[in-house]
């Protein structure tokens, strides 16, 4: 339907304005003054955050988190291999950073990829590869109808999704900065 059809270009200009907004932002040292205006405890919560949200993502995609209907997320089957390597590379790490192993990350990855190959979980497709086509998105981005239809990202309604955009990147982005210049010792 045409709906379908012009949502991707729209939200790719609807992405690109909040990129542009945020680079102003940041060239204007608002970026800088929202920051510096955060409460300690509360830049250490957004630190915090940030890394239980990729903590959640990383869940989910090891299969020991799963949606469920009626709490939202849900155990999954630790029984079956993804899972159980998962579990088993954390304890590795885990294992290896207490014995101040160097590199300890690496080599429970290393570790748990030949595990993978070796039950057939992971399929070795090379060393390197090229990266996919850029062709679907690359200058697909949708400004200019908002001038001419009521569909395009300049559209009033479309606002709102690019504040959402933005302020999305200044929180991820301030959270990163904030929580890695803390654990380097950098105020």
């Amino acid at each position: 339907t045409g709906v379908q059809t012009c949502a991707l270009p729209i939200s790719l200009g609807a992405v690109f304005l909040s990129g542009i907004a945020f680079l102003i932002l940041s060239m204007f040292k608002v970026r800088e003054w929202i920051v510096n205006s955060i409460p300690n405890s509360l830049r250490i919560g957004i630190g915090a955050g940030i890394g239980l949200f990729l903590g959640l993502i990383a869940l989910k995609n090891a299969g020991i988190v799963v949606s469920n209907p009626a709490t939202i997320v849900g155990l999954g089957d630790l029984t079956s291999l993804q899972p159980a390597l998962a579990v088993l590379g954390f304890f590795l790490i885990i294992a290896m950073a207490h014995k101040q192993v160097k590199g300890a990350v690496l080599y429970a990855i290393l570790i748990i990829t030949a595990l993978g190959l070796a039950f057939g979980d992971v399929k070795f497709t090379g060393v390197m590869a090229m990266p996919p086509s850029l062709a679907p998105t690359f200058m697909q981005l949708d400004l200019t109808s908002g001038f001419k239809t009521a569909q395009g990202a300049f559209n009033v309604a479309m606002l709102s999704v690019v504040f959402a955009f933005l302020f999305v990147i200044l929180f991820d982005t301030s959270g990163t900065l904030i929580a890695v210049a803390d654990k380097a010792g950098i105020d």
